[in-house]
């Protein structure tokens, strides 16, 4: 199982992807935001991010594991199309989900306002003005395309028990 959780900024697609990694076993977390973090970028940052996690997949398929949990944000269904075409040739039995997670938008403010009190940089601004940008642009793609809607206004570990059963990984 490949899950891969869709969003804007600070939705909680790292939390989430945490906790489920926690509770799946045999699953390795790849955070797309940390895979990407060069300098200078890549002149395809897509092209490369997709790239680096079906290596990394592929890698780590090869020493026995056998979940995943990949967090980034999406904003096209060719980027969607491509990830999941490079994580089919690396694993082609591979069952790949995608959730795009919702939140209303003063959840997702209020989110990265608490997140930036711990911050050593005062980069509210800058969230603030990205996590529009990027909901503006996942809500021009037609519904369904960039995942499953998925809401995470609950708790994690609720979040968690809800995304396992909708994969079949339940634990009842």
């Amino acid at each position: 199982m490949i899950i891969l959780l869709n969003g804007p900024l600070g939705i909680g697609k790292s939390t989430l992807g945490e906790a489920l990694a926690e509770r799946i076993d045999r699953c390795v977390m790849l955070d797309g935001d940390r895979l990407i973090a060069l300098n200078p970028p890549p002149a395809d940052e897509a092209a490369y991010l997709h790239a680096t996690i079906a290596l990394l997949v592929a890698h780590h398929r090869s020493s026995g594991y056998t979940h995943f949990v990949i967090d980034h944000i999406w904003r096209t269904a060719g980027e969607r199309e491509d990830l999941r075409d490079r994580l089919l040739a690396a694993d082609p039995g591979a069952d790949i989900r995608m959730f795009l997670l919702t939140l209303p938008l003063e959840d997702n403010l209020r989110r990265i306002a608490r997140r930036q009190q711990a911050r050593a940089l005062d980069e509210q601004e800058f969230e603030r003005r990205t996590v529009i940008e990027e909901r503006e642009a996942l809500s021009a793609v037609p519904d369904g395309e960039l995942g499953e809607r998925f809401d995470v206004s609950a708790p994690p570990s609720e979040l968690v028990t809800r995304l396992l059963a909708l994969v079949g990984m339940d634990e009842s």
